[in-house]
Protein backbone atom coordinates (compact mmCIF):
# COMPACT_ATOMS: atom_id res chain seq x y z
CA UNK A 1 0.00 0.00 0.00
CA UNK A 2 0.74 3.36 -1.07
CA UNK A 3 1.79 5.74 1.56
CA UNK A 4 -0.20 8.99 1.88
CA UNK A 5 0.51 11.89 -0.16
CA UNK A 6 0.36 15.07 2.41
CA UNK A 7 1.43 18.89 3.47
CA UNK A 8 3.41 18.72 6.05
CA UNK A 9 2.53 20.87 8.93
CA UNK A 10 4.39 23.47 11.50
CA UNK A 11 2.86 22.78 15.05
CA UNK A 12 3.51 24.99 17.68
CA UNK A 13 6.82 25.10 19.56
CA UNK A 14 7.62 23.63 22.70
CA UNK A 15 9.55 25.23 25.17
CA UNK A 16 11.26 23.68 28.23
CA UNK A 17 8.89 24.30 30.97
CA UNK A 18 6.57 21.27 31.58
CA UNK A 19 3.23 22.81 31.78
CA UNK A 20 3.49 23.93 27.54
CA UNK A 21 0.88 22.50 26.14
CA UNK A 22 2.23 21.34 22.73
CA UNK A 23 -0.76 21.59 19.90
CA UNK A 24 -0.66 18.41 18.16
CA UNK A 25 0.45 17.72 14.13
CA UNK A 26 -1.78 17.30 12.25
CA UNK A 27 -0.23 13.72 11.86
CA UNK A 28 0.46 10.96 14.68
CA UNK A 29 3.94 9.65 13.09
CA UNK A 30 4.97 13.28 12.73
CA UNK A 31 5.62 13.62 16.52
CA UNK A 32 8.78 13.28 18.99
CA UNK A 33 7.68 10.88 21.77
CA UNK A 34 8.66 13.34 24.39
CA UNK A 35 5.43 15.74 22.63
CA UNK A 36 2.60 13.11 23.34
CA UNK A 37 3.38 14.21 26.94
CA UNK A 38 1.93 17.99 26.44
CA UNK A 39 -1.16 17.35 24.38
CA UNK A 40 -4.52 19.33 24.97
CA UNK A 41 -6.68 17.18 27.15
CA UNK A 42 -9.28 17.95 23.98
CA UNK A 43 -6.81 15.88 21.69
CA UNK A 44 -8.55 13.73 18.95
CA UNK A 45 -6.83 10.81 17.16
CA UNK A 46 -7.96 9.34 13.80
CA UNK A 47 -7.68 5.82 12.73
CA UNK A 48 -8.61 5.69 9.61
CA UNK A 49 -9.90 1.77 8.72
CA UNK A 50 -10.22 1.06 5.37
CA UNK A 51 -10.30 -2.38 3.05
CA UNK A 52 -8.36 -3.74 0.41
CA UNK A 53 -10.44 -5.73 -2.07
CA UNK A 54 -12.06 -5.73 -5.23
CA UNK A 55 -14.20 -3.45 -6.46
CA UNK A 56 -15.93 -4.76 -10.48
CA UNK A 57 -14.23 -4.58 -13.08
CA UNK A 58 -13.69 -1.00 -13.43
CA UNK A 59 -12.10 -0.25 -10.07
CA UNK A 60 -8.51 -1.17 -8.56
CA UNK A 61 -8.55 -3.02 -5.16
CA UNK A 62 -7.24 0.22 -3.36
CA UNK A 63 -11.21 1.93 -3.95
CA UNK A 64 -11.73 1.94 -0.02
CA UNK A 65 -8.28 2.67 1.47
CA UNK A 66 -7.89 5.44 -1.32
CA UNK A 67 -11.18 7.39 -0.08
CA UNK A 68 -10.29 7.23 3.26
CA UNK A 69 -7.03 8.69 3.16
CA UNK A 70 -7.63 10.77 -0.03
CA UNK A 71 -10.31 12.69 2.19
CA UNK A 72 -8.70 12.47 5.19
CA UNK A 73 -5.47 14.44 3.74
CA UNK A 74 -7.93 17.30 2.36
CA UNK A 75 -10.10 17.45 5.96
CA UNK A 76 -6.99 17.60 8.02
CA UNK A 77 -5.91 20.60 5.12
CA UNK A 78 -9.04 22.43 6.02
CA UNK A 79 -8.95 21.63 9.79
CA UNK A 80 -9.62 24.89 11.88
CA UNK A 81 -6.83 25.80 13.87
CA UNK A 82 -9.15 25.40 17.23
CA UNK A 83 -9.81 21.63 16.70
CA UNK A 84 -6.80 19.63 18.37
CA UNK A 85 -6.63 16.37 16.24
CA UNK A 86 -4.02 13.61 14.69
CA UNK A 87 -4.11 10.97 11.96
CA UNK A 88 -2.94 7.72 13.12
CA UNK A 89 -0.91 5.98 9.88
CA UNK A 90 -4.34 3.70 8.20
CA UNK A 91 -4.87 0.29 9.01
CA UNK A 92 -5.59 -0.52 4.89
CA UNK A 93 -6.72 -4.21 5.32
CA UNK A 94 -10.03 -4.74 7.51
CA UNK A 95 -12.43 -7.45 6.75
CA UNK A 96 -12.99 -8.19 3.60
CA UNK A 97 -13.58 -11.62 3.37
CA UNK A 98 -17.18 -11.46 1.49
CA UNK A 99 -15.00 -10.62 -1.46
CA UNK A 100 -12.19 -13.76 -1.11
CA UNK A 101 -13.56 -15.14 -4.82
CA UNK A 102 -12.09 -12.57 -6.08
CA UNK A 103 -8.08 -11.97 -6.75
CA UNK A 104 -6.43 -9.19 -4.92
CA UNK A 105 -8.93 -9.02 -2.00
CA UNK A 106 -7.10 -9.09 1.55
CA UNK A 107 -8.38 -9.69 4.21
CA UNK A 108 -8.07 -10.29 8.29
CA UNK A 109 -10.46 -11.85 9.92
CA UNK A 110 -13.26 -10.53 12.59
CA UNK A 111 -11.05 -11.75 15.52
CA UNK A 112 -7.93 -10.60 13.95
CA UNK A 113 -9.22 -7.10 12.84
CA UNK A 114 -10.83 -6.41 16.11
CA UNK A 115 -7.80 -7.30 18.34
CA UNK A 116 -5.65 -5.27 16.30
CA UNK A 117 -7.84 -2.30 16.38
CA UNK A 118 -8.19 -2.87 20.69
CA UNK A 119 -4.33 -2.91 20.25
CA UNK A 120 -4.19 0.27 18.50
CA UNK A 121 -6.55 1.98 20.73
CA UNK A 122 -4.79 0.80 23.70
CA UNK A 123 -1.59 2.33 22.19
CA UNK A 124 -3.41 5.56 21.91
CA UNK A 125 -4.48 5.79 25.61
CA UNK A 126 -1.24 4.60 26.76
CA UNK A 127 0.02 7.94 25.00
CA UNK A 128 -2.30 10.22 26.80
CA UNK A 129 -4.70 10.50 24.73
CA UNK A 130 -8.94 9.66 25.35
CA UNK A 131 -10.75 10.37 22.65
CA UNK A 132 -10.43 8.56 19.38
CA UNK A 133 -12.09 8.14 15.93
CA UNK A 134 -12.70 4.92 13.98
CA UNK A 135 -13.23 6.65 10.37
CA UNK A 136 -14.34 3.39 8.10
CA UNK A 137 -14.95 3.50 4.66
CA UNK A 138 -15.50 -0.12 4.28
CA UNK A 139 -19.46 -1.14 4.42
CA UNK A 140 -18.19 -4.71 5.79
CA UNK A 141 -17.19 -3.69 9.36
CA UNK A 142 -19.05 -1.74 11.02
CA UNK A 143 -20.29 -3.78 13.99
CA UNK A 144 -16.19 -4.21 14.44
CA UNK A 145 -15.91 -1.43 14.67
CA UNK A 146 -18.64 -0.88 17.35
CA UNK A 147 -17.07 -3.62 19.77
CA UNK A 148 -14.30 -2.25 19.65
CA UNK A 149 -15.23 1.15 20.78
CA UNK A 150 -17.23 -0.45 23.44
CA UNK A 151 -13.94 -2.41 24.88
CA UNK A 152 -11.89 0.78 24.82
CA UNK A 153 -14.68 2.34 26.84
CA UNK A 154 -14.67 -0.14 29.00
CA UNK A 155 -11.25 -1.03 29.69
CA UNK A 156 -9.75 2.45 29.18
CA UNK A 157 -12.05 5.13 30.06
CA UNK A 158 -11.41 6.71 26.00
CA UNK A 159 -14.55 8.24 24.51
CA UNK A 160 -13.84 6.07 21.21
CA UNK A 161 -16.80 7.24 17.91
CA UNK A 162 -17.22 5.07 15.02
CA UNK A 163 -18.00 6.69 11.48
CA UNK A 164 -18.25 5.89 7.81
CA UNK A 165 -17.74 8.58 5.13
CA UNK A 166 -21.16 7.83 3.62
CA UNK A 167 -22.85 8.59 6.62
CA UNK A 168 -22.39 12.66 6.14
CA UNK A 169 -24.90 11.73 2.87
CA UNK A 170 -25.17 12.71 -0.21
CA UNK A 171 -26.02 16.57 -2.59
CA UNK A 172 -30.10 16.52 -2.62
CA UNK A 173 -31.23 14.91 -6.30
CA UNK A 174 -27.80 13.95 -7.10
CA UNK A 175 -28.04 9.64 -7.05
CA UNK A 176 -31.48 7.89 -7.53
CA UNK A 177 -33.01 6.47 -4.62
CA UNK A 178 -32.16 3.04 -5.66
CA UNK A 179 -28.91 3.91 -6.30
CA UNK A 180 -28.21 5.65 -2.82
CA UNK A 181 -29.92 2.11 -1.01
CA UNK A 182 -28.16 -0.70 -3.38
CA UNK A 183 -25.86 0.80 -4.99
CA UNK A 184 -23.32 -0.35 -2.25
CA UNK A 185 -19.90 -1.73 -4.14
CA UNK A 186 -18.07 0.28 -6.84
CA UNK A 187 -21.52 1.32 -8.37
CA UNK A 188 -22.42 5.54 -8.99
CA UNK A 189 -20.77 7.08 -5.86
CA UNK A 190 -17.95 5.29 -5.14
CA UNK A 191 -16.75 5.17 -9.18
CA UNK A 192 -17.87 9.10 -9.09
CA UNK A 193 -15.41 9.52 -6.07
CA UNK A 194 -12.76 7.65 -7.60
CA UNK A 195 -12.97 9.77 -10.71
CA UNK A 196 -12.42 12.72 -8.96
CA UNK A 197 -10.01 11.58 -6.67
CA UNK A 198 -8.05 8.87 -8.86
CA UNK A 199 -9.14 9.02 -12.58
CA UNK A 200 -6.37 7.24 -13.92
CA UNK A 201 -7.61 4.16 -11.77
CA UNK A 202 -11.13 4.09 -13.28
CA UNK A 203 -11.54 2.19 -16.49
CA UNK A 204 -14.73 3.42 -17.58
CA UNK A 205 -14.81 1.22 -20.50
CA UNK A 206 -15.70 -1.32 -18.10
CA UNK A 207 -18.36 0.55 -16.10
CA UNK A 208 -21.72 -0.58 -16.21
CA UNK A 209 -25.01 -0.89 -14.52
CA UNK A 210 -24.67 -3.76 -12.23
CA UNK A 211 -27.57 -4.70 -10.64
CA UNK A 212 -27.69 -5.85 -7.47
CA UNK A 213 -29.93 -8.90 -6.85
CA UNK A 214 -31.20 -6.91 -3.69
CA UNK A 215 -33.02 -4.73 -5.76
CA UNK A 216 -34.76 -7.17 -7.98
CA UNK A 217 -35.64 -8.82 -4.17
CA UNK A 218 -37.49 -5.94 -2.77
CA UNK A 219 -40.06 -6.53 -5.87
CA UNK A 220 -41.30 -9.75 -4.11
CA UNK A 221 -39.69 -9.39 -0.38
CA UNK A 222 -41.10 -7.47 2.48
CA UNK A 223 -38.84 -8.05 4.93
CA UNK A 224 -35.79 -9.67 3.36
CA UNK A 225 -32.98 -7.76 2.55
CA UNK A 226 -29.35 -7.67 2.29
CA UNK A 227 -28.94 -4.89 4.69
CA UNK A 228 -31.92 -3.59 6.25
CA UNK A 229 -34.41 -4.41 8.75
CA UNK A 230 -34.24 -8.01 7.99
CA UNK A 231 -30.59 -8.84 7.04
CA UNK A 232 -29.08 -12.04 5.84
CA UNK A 233 -24.93 -12.99 5.74
CA UNK A 234 -23.93 -13.05 1.91
CA UNK A 235 -20.97 -13.30 -0.23
CA UNK A 236 -20.80 -10.12 -3.05
CA UNK A 237 -20.81 -13.07 -5.92
CA UNK A 238 -24.50 -13.52 -4.11
CA UNK A 239 -25.02 -9.98 -4.78
CA UNK A 240 -23.84 -9.24 -8.59
CA UNK A 241 -21.30 -12.18 -10.26
CA UNK A 242 -19.21 -9.17 -11.33
CA UNK A 243 -18.47 -8.05 -7.62
CA UNK A 244 -19.86 -4.88 -8.18
CA UNK A 245 -23.38 -3.10 -7.21
CA UNK A 246 -24.75 -0.13 -8.52
CA UNK A 247 -24.89 1.97 -12.14
CA UNK A 248 -21.35 3.16 -12.66
CA UNK A 249 -21.77 3.85 -16.03
CA UNK A 250 -23.35 7.06 -15.19
CA UNK A 251 -20.63 8.39 -12.88
CA UNK A 252 -19.21 11.55 -13.26
CA UNK A 253 -15.82 13.64 -11.62
CA UNK A 254 -18.75 16.28 -10.74
CA UNK A 255 -20.36 14.42 -8.90
CA UNK A 256 -17.88 12.91 -7.04
CA UNK A 257 -16.05 16.14 -6.03
CA UNK A 258 -19.81 17.51 -4.43
CA UNK A 259 -20.07 14.20 -2.71
CA UNK A 260 -16.00 14.43 -1.39
CA UNK A 261 -17.04 18.05 -0.51
CA UNK A 262 -19.74 17.02 1.93
CA UNK A 263 -18.39 14.63 3.55
CA UNK A 264 -15.17 16.44 4.40
CA UNK A 265 -17.62 19.35 5.93
CA UNK A 266 -19.70 16.71 7.94
CA UNK A 267 -16.63 15.02 9.16
CA UNK A 268 -14.96 18.38 10.30
CA UNK A 269 -18.38 19.54 11.85
CA UNK A 270 -17.84 15.93 14.01
CA UNK A 271 -14.74 16.57 14.76
CA UNK A 272 -14.77 19.76 16.93
CA UNK A 273 -17.84 17.98 18.57
CA UNK A 274 -15.96 15.16 19.91
CA UNK A 275 -13.19 17.47 20.89
CA UNK A 276 -15.61 19.66 23.04
CA UNK A 277 -17.41 16.28 25.01
CA UNK A 278 -17.23 16.30 28.25
CA UNK A 279 -14.93 13.64 29.40
CA UNK A 280 -16.37 13.95 32.89
CA UNK A 281 -19.08 12.13 31.31
CA UNK A 282 -16.73 8.72 30.97
CA UNK A 283 -17.96 7.85 34.42
CA UNK A 284 -15.73 4.89 36.33
CA UNK A 285 -16.75 1.68 36.51
CA UNK A 286 -17.78 1.40 40.86
CA UNK A 287 -19.26 -1.30 42.96
CA UNK A 288 -22.03 0.91 44.16
CA UNK A 289 -23.59 1.98 40.77
CA UNK A 290 -26.78 0.67 40.59
CA UNK A 291 -27.58 0.91 44.50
Amino acid sequence: MRHSTRRTTEAKPMTSSPETVFWPKKYWCDMISRQFRHLPPETVAILPVAAVEQHGPHLPVYVDACINEMLLDKALEALPSTVPATALPIQAVGKSEEHVAYPGTLTLSAQTLTQVLIEIGESVARSGVKRLVLLNSHGGQPQILDIVARTLRRTHGMFVVCVGWSRFGVPDGMFTAEERQYGIHGGDIETSLMLHLRPDLVDMSRADNFEPWPQKLAETAKWLEAEGRVGFGWLTHDIHPSGAAGNAGIATAEKGEAVANQWIKGFLELLAEIAEYPLDRIRPITEDLGR
